[in-house]
């Protein structure tokens, strides 16, 4: 039962990174399609985001799902 639950919990932190990644490379996409400049601070910051959100989501699907070597 505790693995089904851990299993639960790790499922809703994928989605939640995934959803979070998408409103990330929306508000870049949308920057970019308006042309409009930005300081290199709030470039850099959602560049951070975006690589972190990454990480994070790769973490959490090896631990959804571990490499099986054959």
């Amino acid at each position: 039962m505790l693995r089904n639950d851990n299993f639960g919990k790790l499922q809703q932190q994928l989605c939640e990174l995934k959803l979070e990644e998408r409103r990330v490379c929306s508000d870049i996409r949308q920057l970019v399609r308006a042309n409009r400049t930005i300081d290199f601070y709030k470039a850099q910051q959602l560049n951070k985001m975006r690589t972190g959100l990454k990480s994070k989501i790769q973490k959490v699907e090896a631990s959804i799902m571990p490499n099986i070597i054959a």
